[in-house]
């Protein structure tokens, strides 16, 4: 929740400093909060932060590229893992060609910082009925993978709505991000769950930490691809393709 609502003021206020006092302060300032958190955070936070709490086994050879190894054996395990690594895909798509497209609708700092404020905003807004509606539905027998498969099919519809006003009109662009913001409250907390789902016996650490390899890569490749199509397509009038 803390992070959503820094999320839904700081876009405005950094295009809002770059904008008015140019890049040259927008960079300090940045380079200031991060080595003002990198301070703070050995000083507020505990030196010893226990994930799982087992007994070790001398026995235990497990590691990450075991886990990898091992999960490849699974078809359950695959598909959570292709799910996760689409939905990845998707949310650097959102930071790359979608903020791309929406930054072309206006050359007003406001109506621009609208686009990670209204997410971040509408997060917090749906986070809770979509964690009502997904306790609901695990109650009944369904698992996160499940769960995660429909938010990419949520994502899909964002993203048809988002080309029905791609440079044109922003307020489309706003429902479209309303909506994607519903496929993110049903991804983002379920991803770590999905994957130990499918491997309860394998160490939580091998499992978050390969988690972490797969949302980067995903979110990279979208991040790549959003980022170089759009203004590939732009000059000929086909974004909506994208």
């Amino acid at each position: 929740m803390t992070a959503n609502l820094g999320s839904a003021i700081s876009p405005l206020a950094s295009n809002y400093i770059y904008k008015s006092f140019g890049q040259t302060l927008f960079f300090i300032v940045i380079i200031g909060l991060y080595a003002f958190s990198a301070l703070l955070a050995p000083i507020v936070l505990a030196h010893h932060v226990f994930i799982r709490s087992e007994e070790s086994s001398k026995q235990n050879t497990s590691s990450i590229v075991k886990t990898i190894k091992d999960s490849v054996k699974s078809s359950g395990t695959i598909l959570a893992i292709l799910a996760v690594f689409a939905g990845s895909i998707m949310n650097g798509q959102l930071f790359a060609g979608m903020a791309l497209e929406f930054y072309s609708l206006s050359d007003s700092p406001v109506i621009r910082g609208l686009f990670y404020s209204i997410d971040a905003l509408s997060g917090i807004a749906l986070q809770m009925p979509v964690s009502k509606f997904i306790s609901r539905g695990m109650i009944n027998g369904h698992n996160a993978t499940s769960f995660i498969i429909k938010s990419l099919g949520i994502y899909g519809i964002s993203f048809a709505i988002f080309a029905c006003g791609a440079s044109s009109y922003w307020w489309i662009c706003i429902v479209s991000l309303i909506v994607i913001s519903i496929a993110e409250c049903i991804y983002a907390p379920l991803i770590n769950i999905a994957l130990v789902e499918v491997q309860p016996d394998k160490p939580l650490v091998d499992i978050l930490n390969y988690r972490l390899i797969i949302a980067a890569i995903g979110e990279s490749v979208g991040s790549f691809l959003g980022g170089w199509i759009v203004p590939a397509l732009r000059p000929a009038g086909m974004t909506p393709w994208y």
